[in-house]
């Protein structure tokens, strides 16, 4: 089959440089779909306007079923696993970026009709469209370097965890640029304010078009080994286990096939050893992983969602508390990068996975003797557990390569993910 004109055009630069331009796609669409990090910035300001303008029995309680639906994007990941192998991950990509995209766009309309409206567009199409953006990018760029899962992955999800760091404060200065206080139970009754929370749906659809579109124009997977004989090339990537990194292979035209045949056999090589999905299900390894990963997501989704909710019951700084996620944010992205780089160094389990999961738990049990110290000693307890946090994106889709293998990646993360369903 011949290959896509994109990945062509790729194998015609320096490895390291391919590897960057997929790289690079993949996290500006990450930094879209990661925006659904930043609801819980968006929670009060989308309470007080449907609790005054939507439906006045609709509660700051009944909004946070949002995320719930948003859930169903572990599900979407079994779907763009699917997607991918059938339509390739171009398409994949763009159908998911796509639903999401829309969903908000619609967001616009559905928050002045109904809760359930809303729930639907900015709830469940979000969630399914994210779930197939996301698997489908962070594969892809895996794919270009399958011998460094954990810094790749780690980049990519440093995109995701980067998102909100640059669209929080965007949203709060669009929609509460004067910076309004909150009523004591979190509301905001500002009528200037409110009337701007509809229209932040609408600018940010259009930015996630934009940027999706670039990312997806560079979406592509490495030609199959058929493809490498066809085309002249003067350099081509070499992968060492024992190094884990990418080297150049300074080799002549003559000696192309030598070197296509050997990443050829090192790509069968780790294409047999892989299971098959029906394989890892009833492997006790998956069910493992799925019990560790539904504990680290379940406090992760809570905290991401309700940090603003609880912070405001004893911080009135709106912007403090958008800037004090900001930096959560980038914390977070960093961390990711590290924790995939640590992860591809030593054991996932013994070592790295312990770590955050130590410090999440010290942190969720002083967590209440924050509000006794003011906006600061939070500001420093919110930046650690983003830390810990980063681990769970990080680490357990490289756990689920290294156990299962890479063939069908895809699919055998989203069920694991599904775990998050909580």
């Amino acid at each position: 089959m011949q290959p896509d004109f994109v990945a062509t055009a790729l194998l015609r630069l320096k490895p390291l440089n391919r590897v960057a331009v997929v790289l690079c796609g993949a996290v500006i669409i990450h930094l879209t779909i990661g925006t659904y990090h930043t609801y819980g910035n968006m929670l009060p300001y989308i309470a007080s306007y449907m609790t005054n303008y939507t439906d006045s029995n609709i509660t700051l309680e009944q909004l946070v079923w949002v995320p719930n639906f948003q859930g169903c994007f572990p599900f979407a990941m079994v779907i763009g696993g699917v997607l991918s192998t059938a339509f390739g991950c171009r398409v994949a990509t763009f159908i998911g970026c796509a639903i999401m995209t829309t969903g908000v766009f619609l967001t616009y309309w559905t928050i002045k009709a109904s809760l359930s409206a809303f729930l639907f567009t900015y709830g469940m199409m979000f969630g399914f469209g994210q779930g197939i953006a996301y698997v489908t990018a962070v594969n892809t760029a895996i794919n270009w370097a399958p011998n460094n899962v954990g810094v790749i992955s780690g980049i990519v999800a440093a995109g995701f965890g980067l998102s909100s760091s640059i669209f929080a404060p965007i949203q709060t200065v669009i929609i509460n640029p004067e910076n309004f206080k909150p009523t004591t139970a979190g509301y905001f009754t500002s009528s200037k304010l409110l009337a701007r929370v509809p229209s932040v749906f609408y600018s940010l659809a259009i930015v996630y078009c934009i940027m999706q579109l670039i990312g997806i124009a560079v979406m592509c997977d490495p030609p199959d080994e058929k493809s490498f004989t066809q085309y002249p090339y003067k350099k081509l990537p070499r992968m060492f286990d024992d190094e884990c990194d990418i080297q150049l292979d300074d080799c002549d035209p003559d000696n192309s096939d030598a070197s296509s045949t050997m990443i050829t056999n090192n790509f069968n090589e780790n294409f047999d050893q892989s299971l098959t999905t029906v394989q890892v299900l009833s492997s006790s390894t998956f069910y493992c992983l799925f019990a560790a990963l539904f504990c680290c997501s379940f406090y992760g989704n809570m905290y991401y969602n309700l940090y603003k909710t609880y912070g405001e019951t004893f911080i009135d700084d709106d912007l403090f508390m958008a800037y004090a996620f900001s930096s959560g944010s980038i914390v977070n992205a960093f961390s990711r990068i590290f924790w995939g780089f640590l992860a591809d160094r030593t054991s996932f389990h013994v070592f790295c996975l312990k770590c955050a999961t130590t410090l999440a738990t010290f942190l969720l049990l002083t967590m209440p003797q924050t509000s006794r110290f003011g906006k600061w000693p939070y500001f420093v307890w919110l930046n650690a557990m983003f830390i810990c946090l980063a681990a769970t994106h990080a680490l357990f889709i490289i756990a689920s390569i290294k156990c299962f293998g890479t063939a069908n990646k895809s699919t055998n993360y989203g069920f694991l993910i599904l775990s998050t369903v909580s």
